[in-house]
């Protein structure tokens, strides 16, 4: 039954994208939607806990389910992220909240509508307690459940509310013990001699009666755990933990009793990577290594090596890799990734451990809580256990200087939702910046009103059951992990497109005012005809040595302004849950969404082309090589967005070849690090490389690209996408 990876694989290719089940082991999705909207009309006044757990649980009892021969992991009839079966059922509780007037309010539709910022419900940023429940088991969630339950009887808290909030719990875990022992029969009665088939029945029997035991029992609790929060419960689980570590003490115990040799555990982890690969969500799927353990010793342990090896081996973009760094995390732990990344493996993202650690604590943590915090999403932390992030509103930076040319008016719908500023009382480009000031603080206001307008509302919408089931903060506090039942519960505003803004301003600076080229009227004219007659000015701009990414004094002071201005318009400003507001510089999709919106912009660039990403350049414009990208970007003190603080390095395959090109990615990474920058994404390649992948694409299909905090295929992209990286890659290779 092991060592039948490459027979297998065909079945991965299946399992997700044309999954085939026997109708006898439950309803299609047709029979399963009649039975859920069946106990929907019976819901009366029940809490939304409790009637979201019904819900659960009629999906747990009567989905269908497939134990294979092929696979060391079970498969679900509701695996499709995008049409998961409760969705219906929360987008309704919140529909009678919007149609009560409760929910979203004018900034919400008046922004979305003119890309100024975008905003939406966020249910995907959720990391459950690991080392908690795999001590605990499902039967010892459950328990622990009911023992909170008990206490706050004995304290004299359990209120409705409380009580409703234990009776989900409770009806989700019995029905998830329901789906397992369903599997498990499902496994025995199909298994026909098969070994593998009955392992997976002899592991899922032992989750049934208690806590994992074993290598095997550990990745397949993980596995019910990420499927019944994120498919069924409508959480997205965005970590898998810290794997290397949780792992390591069942390993070594399998290894030293004989239960399991390294090659057959190096299987089980295999296949479970694949079940990642084969979901195939864009953005992929994380868990992260390493850490400090309290004696200062690096985390970094032999299965974190086996399971680096086995991710090598694959070839695969996801799940997607999370490495915590340390001065104590051994070098040929970051070496191998290093050398994974130069071959084409760019699904690893690098985290800086002090600097993590070191905006924690200036945000409240202890530094225990600090030492300990988890990684989560592309690459965003927080406290381990006690904290629920969330990421709700994109803010569009360069959009808001498109208002200031246009007295806060949007060209593209006509819509005036912004700040009264004038662009005829522009005299100085410090008149023109605080303009801008004005249009951003604005709509950070109206956002930030907007967000608590909704996010008061998340228990609501959405009970998150399996999510706070495994938070002993959230069961002891009696409130839901998505509300304010955690210790640290904060909002992020995601800042859109910096180093284009900065661009931006330091082109209406340089060309209008420094250096007069054009006025600020013949600019607004020459961007609202996207430089069509003004190629030779917008060329002219381009070519300007003053572009974020340069180490140019005068750009990098603006970015530093710039930066440290949002920071104080967002960083500590309370939220409905609790805790705060936080800023980031990660833009997610929205450096290409919010892009399509916008109109050209005074760096040179044109209408609905994309913006700079994370603290990065706009592409195409840094020509000074990664130190001085690194130095640029480092003037900012990375705690001025406290949510995450992201460089994006593209290196060309001549400069990191052998053993010194290995250093010097090392150096550059050791280098940011030093500077306190938080994580460093790197992509290696050149600029001819990616244009005969655009010209011979069926050559080219292995090709991963490090977009975000994510992998894709270079032939995945569309065309524009595609060129962005060619153009910044030019400038790289010069």
């Amino acid at each position: 039954m092991f060592n039948t990876f490459s027979a297998d694989r065909d079945h991965f290719a299946k399992k997700f994208s044309a999954p085939v089940f026997d109708p006898a082991t439950g309803l299609d999705e047709a029979g399963l939607k009649a039975r859920l909207e069946a106990v929907w009309a019976a819901r009366g006044n029940r809490p939304h806990p409790v009637v979201k757990a019904e819900l659960y649980a009629c999906v747990a009892d009567h989905v269908q389910i497939d134990v294979s021969p092929h696979d060391w992991y079970p498969g679900f009839g509701c695996w499709d992220r995008n049409r998961r079966p409760l969705m219906e059922y929360t987008g309704r509780w919140a529909a009678e909240l919007e149609q009560a007037g409760l929910l979203f309010g004018e900034s919400f539709r008046r922004f979305s509508e003119m890309g100024a910022s975008r905003m939406w419900i966020d249910f995907d940023h959720s990391v459950p307690q690991w080392d908690d429940i795999l001590e605990l088991g499902f039967p010892g969630m459950l328990k622990r459940a009911e023992l909170f339950r008990s206490l706050h009887k004995t304290r004299g808290t359990l209120t409705p509310e409380t009580e409703a909030f234990f009776d989900g719990i409770r009806i989700t875990l019995e029905a998830s013990l329901r789906l397992i022992a369903r599997l498990r029969d499902h496994a025995r009665r199909t298994a026909d001699g098969n070994p593998r088939v009955l392992a997976v029945a002899e592991c899922l029997d032992r989750l049934l009666a208690g806590p994992p035991q074993t290598t095997y029992e550990a990745l397949m609790f993980d596995w019910l755990v990420f499927f019944f929060g994120e498919h069924i419960d409508r959480t997205q689980v965005r970590s898998l933990g810290n794997l290397d570590r949780l792992l390591y003490p069942f390993f070594q115990r399998d290894v030293a009793s004989g239960r399991y040799t390294e090659e057959q555990i190096r299987e089980f982890v295999r296949y479970f990577l694949m079940q990642f690969a084969a979901i195939a969500n864009y953005w992929g799927h994380p868990f992260y290594f390493g850490g400090t353990r309290a004696d200062g010793s690096s985390e970094i342990n032999p299965m974190s090596h086996l399971i680096l090896d086995v991710f090598d081996d694959l070839g695969i973009m996801s799940p997607k890799l999370q490495i915590k760094v340390s001065p104590n995390t051994p070098r040929d732990f970051v070496d191998k990734a290093l050398d994974m990344i130069r071959r084409g493996h760019s699904s690893i993202v690098f985290c800086n451990e002090p600097g993590m650690m070191r905006a924690l604590i200036d945000g409240g943590a202890t530094p225990d809580e600090a030492r300990t915090c988890h990684i989560s999403g592309c690459y965003e932390f927080g406290v381990y256990g006690k904290s629920n992030g969330t990421g709700p509103a994109h803010l569009n930076l360069p959009k808001l200087l498109e208002l200031v040319f246009n007295d806060g008016a949007d060209p593209r719908t006509g819509i005036c939702h912004a700040a009264e500023t004038r662009l005829s009382d522009v005299k100085s480009f410090e008149d023109f910046y605080a303009a801008y000031l004005t249009q951003v603080r604005f709509t950070v206001d109206r956002t930030i009103e907007a967000v608590n307008a909704f996010e008061r509302y998340l228990h609501v919408i959405n009970p998150t059951n399996v999510f706070s089931a495994t938070c002993e903060y959230s069961l002891n506090s009696g409130r839901d992990a998505f509300s304010n039942g955690l210790k640290y519960n904060n909002t992020t505003i995601l800042c859109i497109g910096i180093g284009t803004a900065v661009d931006a301003l330091m082109a209406v600076r340089e060309f209008v005012f420094d250096r007069p080229a054009v006025s600020l009227a013949g600019l607004k004219q020459a961007l609202a005809d996207n430089w069509a007659g003004a190629e030779k000015l917008r060329l002219r701009i381009r070519k300007s040595d003053h572009k974020h990414g340069n180490g140019d004094a005068g750009t990098d002071a603006l970015l530093v302004r710039l930066a440290n201005d949002l920071g104080r318009m967002i960083n500590g400003r309370p939220n409905v849950r609790g805790g705060f507001f936080h800023a980031s510089s990660h833009p997610a999709r929205q450096f290409i969404e919010l892009g399509k919106l916008t109109g050209a912009t005074p760096d040179g660039r044109c209408a609905g082309d994309e913006f700079s990403k994370n603290m990065s350049p706009t592409p195409g414009m840094d020509r000074r090589g990664p130190t001085a990208l690194i130095q640029s970007v480092t003037r900012v003190d990375s705690r001025v967005f406290p949510a995450d603080f992201c460089l994006d390095l593209m290196l060309i395959p001549a400069a990191v070849s052998g053993e010194e090109g290995l250093a010097a990615m090392r150096g550059l990474l050791e280098t940011y690090f030093s500077r306190h920058g938080l994580a460093l994404n790197i992509n290696v390649f050149d600029a001819a490389q990616l244009e005969r992948a655009i010209e011979h694409p069926e050559e080219h299909e292995g090709l991963q690209v490090r977009v975000c905090g994510w992998n894709a295929r270079f032939n995945d992209m569309v065309h524009p996408e595609k060129l962005a990286y060619v153009e910044r890659a030019k400038n790289v290779s010069a």
